[in-house]
């Protein structure tokens, strides 16, 4: 019998992160994933990768 449901990541994302922001933070993060049809998740991710690529 074959096997069922999704397929085994290579990195699976076990780890949550959370963190506190004032409204206006967060209706600025909502208004730019809107803009940009991204996730939180996404934007956040992207926002970590410049910042690690311009910080060394």
């Amino acid at each position: 019998m074959a096997s069922r449901g999704r397929p085994y990541a290579e990195n699976p994302k076990s780890v949550k992160v959370g963190f506190r922001v004032t409204e206006e933070e967060r209706k600025r993060l909502f208004a730019y994933c809107e803009k940009m049809g991204l996730t939180q998740s996404q934007v956040l991710k992207e926002a970590l990768e410049l910042l690690y690529k311009t910080k060394k």
